[in-house]
């Protein structure tokens, strides 16, 4: 299947199809199609996938640690008796997802970075018009997420496996890319914004999410409490609370719990990668001033505040369900024209 957003990561070159199931650059690479999924996973020096008798960099084996680790424990997962009404219903729950599905540009590309089993692709696939991509490194997830794709009819999702350094997507051809919970696992969080940045076009839009250092206190201490007294103090956690499969609990866990890589990161760190990429802040969750309502715009302006007024809306994240369930903040930026 020819898709011009789709490039060789290693080359930037368009892919078309080639005998069997396989797409091929102008040079002769050449990348396997697997369960409707194009494999086009290289390292950062463009070369294939490293095996564990090649000799890869300190970097490197971080970014395979990771894909290890979700090979493992995709996440997040699917509900085992989710059906596509019972899907949706839960992701209109969400107040982001109900928003951005309310709000995302008309017939927009839609980047997910780090979709992991892709929950927020396929809701996006299934509700709006959007033409959405599905980006991950590990091929476990993205099968999940395209098998609930096509046991569902959801139309209008392209799942392929990419290195978030490495991207196969052409750049400035994304109106809207999102990457939520993903960049603070990698071995270098700004530069693994910098090199999705380049995605979005001119007056697009970049949503990242990332941990709080002050928001994620709440999970830090219930992490240092499972180290100590092991899993039955969970019941702290109040996500735990909610109605989850088997599957879906223990991707949350080891997620959360035992990850081998993560960072935090303050608003104002975040805010000043967006100015040197080239984007203006936007909106973010939490507000920086003001309270964060139910029907919030997210494409409209908000005000930056001040870096006090943003370390106060940290802070005031340990007192909500923001901390309560990973200290995750959300923030919009704009690609500048110029």
């Amino acid at each position: 299947m020819y898709d011009e957003t789709i490039r060789c990561p290693a080359t930037g070159e368009e892919l078309a199809p080639s005998h069997g199931s396989m797409l091929k650059s102008q040079s002769g690479r050449e990348y396997p199609v697997v369960d409707d999924i194009p494999l086009l996973f290289v390292e950062e020096d463009g070369s294939a996938p490293a095996t564990i008798t090649q000799q890869i960099s300190t970097d490197g084996k971080i970014t395979h640690d990771v894909q290890d680790f979700y090979e493992d424990a995709p996440f997040p997962n699917y509900n085992s008796f989710d059906n596509i009404n019972s899907f949706v219903a839960r992701a209109d729950a969400g107040i982001f997802a109900r928003l951005l599905r309310e709000q995302i540009p008309i017939n927009s590309n839609v980047l997910e970075v780090g979709c992991g089993t892709g929950q927020l692709s396929n809701y996006l696939a299934a509700t709006t018009p959007a033409r959405v991509y599905a980006a991950d490194m590990t091929l476990p997830s993205l099968r999940l997420g395209q098998d609930f794709a096509n046991r569902n009819g959801i139309e209008g999702v392209r799942f392929l496996q990419t290195n978030l350094f490495v991207p196969a997507i052409k750049p400035q051809s994304m109106d809207v890319v999102i990457s939520n919970g993903v960049l603070h696992h990698t071995y270098d969080t700004k530069k693994a914004f910098m090199s999705i940045s380049r995605l979005v076009k001119p007056g697009g839009y970049l949503i990242i999410g990332l941990y709080n250092n002050i928001g994620r206190l709440r999970t830090d201490f219930r992490r240092v409490l499972v180290k100590m007294f092991g899993e039955g103090v969970l019941f702290l956690d109040p996500h735990l609370r909610n109605e989850l499969s088997p599957e879906k609990r223990r991707a949350w866990i080891n997620d959360q719990y035992y990850h081998p890589q993560e960072r935090k990161h303050s608003i104002s760190e975040l805010m000043k990668w967006f100015d040197e990429a080239g984007f203006s802040f936007v909106s973010s969750i939490p507000k920086i001033i003001g309270s964060f309502g139910n029907d919030e715009s997210l494409f409209q302006q908000q005000k930056a505040g001040t870096p006090f007024d943003r370390t106060m809306a940290e802070i005031g994240m340990l007192f909500s369900s923001l901390g309560g369930e990973g200290g995750l903040y959300i923030c919009i930026g704009r690609r500048k024209f110029t």
